[in-house]
């Protein structure tokens, strides 16, 4: 099964931006809050707007995505075309790992999640940031909840878990690391805004594949006198316990 959503797209780079905008912000305040630093893994970097932040503020940052070319590398940041799913990482490596909206696309995800923490020094963070569709099942209504509907089935079938995100705390204490946290952010905008404009770029993407259902959400997504929930996004970050003294 292939990613629905390849950065190889003439129109990916936008499409990345529009993410960036709508989740940069929240990652940096939690980066921030939780003191993570250092040695840094992004893992499915996208365009690296993430991974450039880290760098610029001084930490050392491998940014790795199944593909790279939107990715430019500077100082303090290297980049490295890598297959979460099938590639080796380096083990005990990183005082903090990083990945968004990256696992629930992979049908290995747990595998890949473990892989993640195997990558963590002692002491390391882990902070995993994925999307829940809760609110779209629960609030969603007319052409936005139909387009919802046939982009999800589409992307269901290439392997995306849409209620795996829910049990993040649960999975990283169960997985070994301590003071497990997380919160939850729910997306709700007006058409036209920066997250309209990014599901409406994204069903762009996947247009052929799923047709003309669409492009009535996409229209709906315009109207500024409307408010829309997007899925909820659960941040859940964990540490890898300390070597013994």
């Amino acid at each position: 099964m292939s990613y629905v959503l390849p950065n190889a797209w003439e129109l990916a780079e936008r499409r990345l931006e529009l993410l960036a905008a709508c989740h940069d912000p929240d990652s940096i305040r939690l980066v921030e809050r939780l003191g993570a630093g250092g040695d840094c893994l992004e893992a499915g970097a996208g365009h690296g707007s993430f991974a450039r932040w880290l760098a610029a503020r001084g930490d050392d940052v491998l940014a790795v995505d199944l593909d790279v070319q939107l990715i430019e590398p500077g100082p303090g940041l290297r980049v490295q075309a890598l297959n979460l799913a099938t590639d080796p990482l380096p083990r005990a490596a990183f005082d903090f790992v990083h990945t968004r909206l990256v696992l629930i696309h992979i049908a290995e995800r747990d595998a890949v999640l473990r892989k993640l923490i195997a990558a963590l020094r002692p002491g390391g963070l882990l902070l995993v940031e994925e999307d829940d569709t809760y609110p779209i099942e629960a609030a969603a209504t007319g052409a936005y909840r139909a387009a919802w509907d046939a982009f999800l089935e589409l992307t269901r079938s290439a392997g995306l878990d849409p209620h795996w995100a829910r049990g993040l705390p649960e999975r990283l204490g169960d997985l070994g690391l301590v003071d497990v946290g997380a919160e939850v952010d729910v997306q709700l905008f007006p058409g036209g805004s920066e997250p309209a404009q990014f599901w409406a770029l994204t069903w762009a993407q996947v247009r052929e594949r799923v047709g003309a259902v669409l492009d009535g959400g996409r229209i709906a997504l315009e109207d500024p006198s409307r408010w829309f929930y997007g899925p909820a996004k659960v941040s859940a970050w964990g540490r890898r316990p300390a070597a013994a003294a």
